[in-house]
């Protein structure tokens, strides 16, 4: 279960900004308290972009991944990037629903663990 794709889901608010966070471990063990191994992220909403960012202390080896992305309430973009911690950028296919106001970016592909941003532009 640990090495299942994930979705995300982002619930902007009316200043269109949201964070959240997410936290693996083992599932098993205790692990995460005696030898640190857990994966703790926190995502951030702000002027149409979407960080992933990690807690330092924790650590853990996962093949876990985003499967998609799902914003909420969130305006039509005309192009969505992501942008990897070592720099490479890619454009990713995006759906918009006008009616429900929710943008499904799928396969962003990026592990759970990993170092990115997202931009809507």
């Amino acid at each position: 279960m640990a090495d299942d794709p994930y979705t995300l889901y982002v619930a902007v608010n009316a200043q269109n900004t949201a964070q959240g966070d997410l936290f693996i471990d083992d599932g098993h063990t205790f692990n995460f308290e005696k030898r640190k191994e857990y994966i703790y992220r926190k995502f951030v909403f702000v002027n149409n972009s979407l960080t992933s960012s990690a807690d330092p202390v924790g650590h853990y080896k996962t093949a876990a991944w985003i499967e998609r992305i799902l914003v909420l309430g969130a305006r039509r973009p005309v192009t969505v990037t992501i942008k990897l911690a070592d720099g490479t950028e890619s454009n990713l296919n995006f759906e918009y629903n006008v009616e429900t106001l929710v943008l499904t970016i799928r396969k962003p592909a990026v592990n759970v663990n990993a170092e990115w941003s997202l931009y809507l532009r």
